[in-house]
């Protein structure tokens, strides 16, 4: 055996070596791409659970036709991708999106390209300097781009929208991501650049035009026998919170935290960062132990940023907020059982237990999860009884949005703080979201396998959870630091 493991490990590095090396500039022929865009359309069509959840067959029919009169020239994979990415827009599905092939992002991981070199961000119709990377030290924060390369701020962030594929017709989702990616969607928007001419206008009004490089800063020098200073955030370079991003927790704890208040002992802080947790039975069980032997009344669970993940995680995290039995979801479904494409897909294994183990044919001909309808019971040791204020925004996605849902609807103690969740309320399309390769550009389409539909009054209007107490930041709010969701929340608490 360890023969054989010597060999395969010999052979991975002779054919990685053999391999052609990868050219971003290759192009692509006419009968390429569209051959590519035809299997991802007859994939969408055929296996695309909620592909007119949203949007009409005669529209959906629309872009589709449009889109491939623009595949008329080569292309590169870039290029591809990026012509035919507003399709995913019009379909309305978060979970519904074109990536980049494995060897393109080897790639750009080994050639990083030149960043844009300043941090943005984007309310009240502005897109304003939160950070300035480069030599010319008169960009302080809160300048504001009016345009870039000549392309006025609009029309990019416009363009950037359309790139950005979200529940329903939601927003927040879009501007979350372009706030804490406006570089990355530049590039992608209109290729790599050593340069940028940006043009700004300072408070008092007077426009400059300015040719801006990005300044790699210097390594500070190595110290021996120094402890290493703690990492702080760098402002809107991941998809933000507050809007800001989250400090770093230690390395235990970026999943999740549970604190209490220094400023209030009445109030605890569960910070929900991701639900992609396997051991989130243990750390529930854990802090809501703690949240009762601590005496706490007023629980805030902050799911702001947090992107979702397992659905169990949200369910189980339910149970300890709830009075009385609860179902979630009300349907579960997968229209083909096998897609007719299915060479083409991955994750073969995680799909055949989903088809054959985890779901039953309908007399339809469809799939139905076995998790549809139900019934889950609240925790009777460690529930909570108090007041829960969940805070949320565009980035509380998925898992993260369906949490809220079913809290809001059914916890009369509870209320929602924030912005739109990026996730739809009445549930999205998830649960097995596998990759189809397109086998000319090897470009990824994620294309989810079921439909969840919650189980909640009311008719989807393709919105996400809306906020009980909307709160929205101002530029100077970002500057300055501030937190307005958990200040709503001290403010709710000294008023009850």
């Amino acid at each position: 055996m360890k023969y054989y493991s010597i060999l395969s490990v010999l052979c991975f590095f002779f054919l990685t070596a053999c391999s052609p090396k990868f050219d971003p500039q290759r192009t692509y022929s006419v009968e390429q791409t569209r051959s590519d865009f035809r299997l991802m359309r007859a994939a969408l069509l055929e296996s695309h659970p909620g592909i007119y959840r949203y949007t009409s067959p005669d529209s959906i029919r629309w872009i589709f036709d449009k889109t491939e009169q623009k595949l008329d020239h080569p292309m590169t994979e870039r290029e591809f991708r990026r012509v035919v990415n507003p399709v995913f827009s019009y379909i309305r599905c978060g979970h519904t999106d074109i990536y980049p092939s494995k060897q393109y992002t080897r790639y750009i991981k080994k050639n990083k390209p030149r960043e844009f070199p300043l941090s943005v961000f984007w309310a009240k119709d502005k897109l304003k300097i939160t950070q300035n990377r480069t030599d010319d030290t008169t960009l302080v924060p809160g300048v504001e781009i009016i345009m870039v390369d000549n392309r006025p701020i609009d029309k990019i962030m416009n363009e950037m929208r359309d790139l950005i594929p979200s529940d329903g017709y939601n927003q927040t989702f879009k501007i979350n991501l372009i706030n804490g990616n406006f570089g990355s969607f530049y590039r992608y928007l209109y290729g790599n650049n050593d340069t940028f001419k940006v043009s700004v206008k300072d408070s008092i009004g007077k426009i400059r035009h300015l040719t801006l490089t990005y300044t790699i800063p210097p390594k500070p020098p190595k110290r021996k026998n120094t402890p290493k200073p703690l990492a702080s955030p760098k402002p809107n370079t991941v998809p933000t919170a507050s809007p800001l991003p989250r400090p770093k927790l230690p390395k235990g704890d970026r999943r999740h935290n549970l604190k209490i208040s220094n400023r209030d002992s009445t109030v605890a802080i569960l910070d929900i960062n991701t639900f992609r947790d396997n051991g989130h039975r243990k750390f529930y069980k854990k802090a809501f132990r703690s949240i009762q032997e601590n005496n706490i009344k007023n629980l805030v669970i902050d799911l702001r940023a947090n992107g979702g993940g397992r659905s169990d995680a949200s369910v189980n995290l339910m149970s300890y907020l709830l009075d009385a039995d609860y179902v979630v979801y009300d349907t579960i479904q997968a229209i083909k059982r096998r897609p007719s494409f299915n060479r083409h897909y991955g994750g073969k294994l995680l799909r055949f237990f989903a088809r054959n183990f985890w779901s039953k044919k309908t007399p339809a001909g469809t799939l139905s999860n076995r998790s549809t309808a139900k019934v889950h019971h609240p925790k009777k040791k460690w529930g909570f009884k108090g007041n829960v204020y969940l805070l949320t925004n565009g980035g509380s996605f998925s898992a993260a949005a369906i949490f809220p849902s079913i809290i809001q609807q059914y916890n009369p103690r509870a209320v929602v703080i924030g912005r739109e969740t990026g996730g739809g309320r009445y549930g999205c399309n998830a649960f097995i979201s596998p990759y189809l390769t397109l086998p000319q550009t090897k470009a990824k389409v994620r294309i989810p396998m079921f439909k969840i539909v919650l189980r909640l009054p009311g008719r989807d209007q393709g919105h996400g959870v809306m906020p009980d107490y909307p709160v929205e930041y101002t530029y100077e709010d970002v500057a300055k630091n501030r937190d307005l969701d958990i200040e709503k929340v001290y403010e709710l608490v000294k008023n009850k």
